[in-house]
């Protein structure tokens, strides 16, 4: 079973969130695409006199009439509009991901520990209890992060990429397909880091499954500690396990951040050459500043 038929049948039971998370992820697109006309409308119309749009034109003139100052004013009113609406959309749709993924993240320990009792007895002398309650708390969190955090951030980033790129290709033909130039980069860093970061995480995992097994085998033995008094060797074995488990994931998050960094500047790479390719054409006067 693939991780998207895996996660897919944690949701199943979800539809109805599942479908209502869908529907604000659109809203919440379409509200995006919006946002910007105002400021458009304000720098291009209001502000340097250029002739609206006909349908907002007669819209206007039926409304408001010919007052620049009441256009000013309708215009930036419509924006403020439009800005609290999709706060308001975002924080249903937070609240909403929250719940399911919160739903879903105590039916896979309900698995994890259904399938842990049906193990034979030599598994559970064999394994630490300590790693299989690590693995129930903190390895369980891997379907809200596939299904949550990512599932459904890559279905709104999809759709807001197509929506984006359909409007920039209304505009200009060639700012669209050169926006598009980034994606080879941004795979390629993708495909690094990714690589490399997988087992990375997973030796951070195993240092902390030592290091909660560790407290665990000291907590169950502490009356033979205090008896022989070792409670000084305890902590500094202790120590040495937590600097490891530590040092480990500082290494982890430093190669996290470089990653974060390295997509960061090949986006704003991008958008400095849209900017420069796309202030060519408004220099000319054949595209406005808005």
């Amino acid at each position: 079973m693939n991780a998207f038929r895996w996660t897919a049948s944690f949701l199943r039971p979800y539809r109805l969130r599942v479908v209502g998370m869908l529907t604000l992820s659109v809203v919440e697109v379409a509200l995006g695409a919006l946002s910007p006309w105002p400021l458009k409308t304000v720098i291009d119309n209001v502000l340097s006199h250029k002739p609206l749009a006909p349908w907002l034109a007669a819209l206007v003139d039926r409304t408001i009439g010919a007052n620049p100052v009441a256009l000013l004013v309708a215009v930036v009113a419509a924006g403020l509009f439009l800005q609290i609406s999709m706060e308001v959309v975002t924080m249903i749709h937070t609240q909403l991901q929250v719940k399911t993924g919160q739903r879903i993240l105590y039916d896979l320990r309900q698995r994890l520990l259904d399938r842990l009792l049906s193990l034979g007895l030599r598994h559970h002398i064999v394994t630490r209890t300590a790693d299989s309650v690590y693995r129930l708390e903190a390895d369980a969190y891997c379907i809200n992060d596939l299904a949550i955090g990512g599932l459904f951030p890559l279905v709104t980033a999809g759709l807001k990429l197509g929506v984006m790129f359909f409007i920039l290709v209304r505009i200009d033909v060639a700012l669209a397909l050169l926006s598009l130039s980034v994606l080879p980069f941004l795979y390629a860093c993708l495909r690094y880091y990714s690589t490399r970061m997988v087992d990375r995480a997973e030796g951070v995992k195993q240092l902390e499954s030592s290091l909660v097994e560790r407290m665990y085998e000291i907590l169950s033995s502490v009356r033979v500690i205090k008896s022989f008094a070792r409670e000084e060797h305890e902590l500094r074995s202790f120590e040495a396990f937590g600097d490891r488990a530590r040092e480990a994931r500082l290494r982890l998050t430093w190669q996290e951040s470089a990653f974060a960094v390295a997509l960061s500047a090949t986006t704003l790479l991008g958008t400095a050459l849209i900017l420069t390719v796309g202030g060519m054409p408004v220099l000319d006067g054949t595209l406005t500043v808005g």
